[in-house]
């Protein structure tokens, strides 16, 4: 069983007594952050595990806070989610018995670690009863929902731009390293990969990118989808430096994506290529697209405090040089043993 875990600087240490003790248990763990207790916001760590239990890739998730009240409010925003704010046993195994519910909400400030730990041993031990209760848990889902608001465009080239910065800062990327983007737009509207692709939605992300790139001087890299072999937008310098192969496709929506679609017409001086050989120095990937394929050895996971751009989540890696050698191997000048 899959449990998606989020918390921010509120509730992180007790998330992280809550994953050890899943782990000891046997459960498989997908932590959303936060990963520290710097301030972050609390709706950020919430959307990402609510929408991987909402999309079936967890089975439960819990989320904790202060109070747990930020946390219940923002899952329970995502369709497919019933999302219960719970303090004490009896309202964690009515919760799971009558309503079904598929994220568990904690508040660190008000419950202490013992019961909290007891509260989730109880809600994951319970199954729901079904019978009378399966109606009213049917009409949950069925009640009439708002049409969802157009994301935002100037949000959605802030965010883009914002992840990569920080890649950029975390990775240690320096002026003419080459970032390999994968991005699904249709993840960033909040539906399912390949179902929703939106050339317009591609056109802001593409903004917030290349504004990043050109601030920091870094390459971009825009990876088709499996249609065209998942080819690639290159700048031609970089691929006649490494020798790319070039490929005769033109990326589209339909076949390459709405994302390298786009960046095929306006990245400049660019060129189609079949792979990159390995040499990607960096990854991002927005809506689970795959591209660690295309990244140097060895590869390093960020954790991103900016992790989500519209709906879509968001992860990313660096590369650093493999370290070679024993014991006595040595990696900066600074290391080298004093011969004198």
């Amino acid at each position: 069983m899959k449990i998606a875990l989020a918390a921010d600087h509120g509730g992180f240490d007790l998330k992280e007594m809550i994953k050890e003790h899943l782990k000891q248990k046997g459960f498989q763990i997908e932590d959303f952050g936060t990963y520290d207790l710097e301030s972050v916001d609390y709706p950020d760590y919430a959307k990402p595990a609510a929408r991987a239990v909402a999309q079936g890739k967890a089975d439960f998730g819990i989320l904790v806070c202060g109070t747990g009240i930020g946390m219940s409010i923002a899952a329970n925003k995502q369709a497919g989610v019933r999302a219960a704010l719970v303090h004490d046993l009896f309202s964690a195994q009515a919760t799971r018995e009558h309503n079904d519910s598929n994220v568990l909400c904690l508040g660190a400030r008000i419950i202490g670690s013992s019961l909290a730990l007891s509260i989730v041993d109880t809600w994951l031990a319970t199954e729901f009863s079904g019978g009378r209760h399966l109606p009213r848990v049917e009409k949950l889902e069925n009640l009439p929902q708002e049409e969802a608001a157009k994301l935002d465009p100037t949000a959605l080239k802030q965010e883009a731009e914002d992840v990569v910065l920080e890649i950029v800062e975390k990775g240690k990327m320096q002026p003419g390293q080459l970032l390999v983007v994968g991005c699904s737009t249709s993840e960033i509207r909040g539906k399912r990969i390949g179902s929703d692709s939106s050339a317009e939605t591609a056109a802001y992300v593409y903004q917030g990118l290349v504004s990043a790139a050109e601030k920091t001087g870094i390459l971009l890299a825009f990876q088709g989808c499996e249609h065209i072999n998942r080819s690639l937008v290159v700048p031609k310098q970089f691929a006649e430096k490494y020798d790319l192969t070039q490929v005769n496709v033109i990326p589209v929506a339909e076949a390459g994506g709405a994302m390298s679609a786009h960046a095929y017409k306006n990245y400049p001086d660019s060129i189609v290529v079949s792979d990159l050989g390995g040499r990607a120095h960096a990854g991002l990937d927005i809506g689970n697209t795959f591209i660690g394929m295309h990244l140097r050895k060895v590869a390093v996971p960020l954790r991103l405090n900016h992790n989500s751009i519209g709906e879509a989540l968001v992860q990313a890696a660096y590369t650093r040089l493999p370290l070679v050698g024993g014991q006595r191997a040595v990696y900066s000048l600074a290391q080298e043993p004093n011969r004198s």
